[in-house]
């Protein structure tokens, strides 16, 4: 059953994080930001548009308690699942969650399937309603968002994938090696038009010319911010939580500016947040404290 709590919502356009030291060339971008932004009544306007694109009209979106206490989410392909600090696994059905067969520390849902990371780091793919193991790799995160690929980071931070011919063998063998992307991240997202990652340090990056046939991509491009996580969903929306546990949405996403030209702040109540995951007009975040959240667009047309 759902809570009966309801939040406002309400979107902030910004130039860049509040608090973080700005570099000279994130300083020029940001004056880019704000001759593109103009006066004040321009930014309400831009605010209002891009609440209707991405949550839409404020009469149809609402964000309310759900029932549940998770540590980790992620929602993809019309489908939700988490985990709960025991490692138990749940799928979201209809208003309710049902419990899954495992134990799993992270679980992740997208183009490429459901896959997991077991409380030893092994590395599931759920075929069936059976987690079967698919490579040697000890893994710490894996993202299943990419188009017919998967990418994840290991316990020291390295980033790895599997392209699509890669996936292509899962069913014949069990022991895929995963590919070195390079660099250290603590956390990595995929979708439709590349990678996103976060470092130790919580800078983010973008992973450039990253394909479903050549998921190494060829280098990694600055985007400031400082964040927690960043999320990619399988539309190309791109969220992230900041290191005040605040929520931010990247504006300006096309296929021609994959890594788009600035942060939105979307404040939920004065709520603080860990997690956040997007699909199919749905936003589904984690308080501080496991409490799931969900924010959902009806359309009424």
């Amino acid at each position: 059953m759902e809570c009966a709590n309801v939040f406002p919502v309400e979107l902030v356009v910004i130039d860049d994080l509040p608090s973080v030291p700005q570099p000279p060339a994130a300083q020029r971008r940001n004056n880019l930001d704000r001759d593109c932004t103009g006066k004040a009544a321009n930014t309400m306007k831009r605010s209002f548009i891009l609440l209707m694109l991405v949550l839409g009209s404020t009469e149809a979106n609402r964000c309310t308690d759900v029932d549940g206490v998770l540590k980790q989410i992620d929602a993809g392909n019309g489908m939700v699942f988490g985990v709960n600090a025991s490692g138990s696994v749940y799928a979201r059905a209809g208003n309710s969650w049902i419990l899954f067969p495992g134990n799993l520390k992270h679980v992740t849902v997208g183009p490429a399937g459901v896959w997991g990371i077991g409380q030893n780091m092994d590395v599931y793919q759920l075929v069936a309603g059976t987690w079967f193991p698919v490579t040697s790799e000890r893994l710490v995160q894996v993202d299943a968002g990419g188009e017919r690929f998967v990418a994840g980071v290991d316990r020291f931070g390295s980033t790895l994938c599997l392209s699509q011919e890669e996936l292509g063998q899962v069913g014949r063998n069990r022991s895929l090696n995963f590919r070195s992307v390079g660099s250290r991240m603590r956390y990595l997202s995929c979708g439709p038009l590349g990678c996103w990652g976060v470092t130790l340090a919580k800078d983010v990056y973008y992973r450039l010319n990253v394909r479903p046939s050549a998921c190494l991509g060829t280098s990694w491009a600055r985007v400031f911010g400082k964040f927690q996580m960043i999320e990619v969903a399988t539309d190309g929306h791109v969220f992230g939580v900041s290191i005040t546990k605040q929520l931010y949405m990247r504006k300006g996403i096309t296929a021609d500016k994959p890594t788009g030209w600035g942060w939105t702040k979307v404040q939920i109540g004065n709520l603080r947040f860990r997690h956040v995951s997007w699909d199919l007009g749905h936003l589904w975040l984690l308080r501080d404290n496991g409490l799931v959240v969900r924010c959902s667009h009806t359309d009424n047309s």
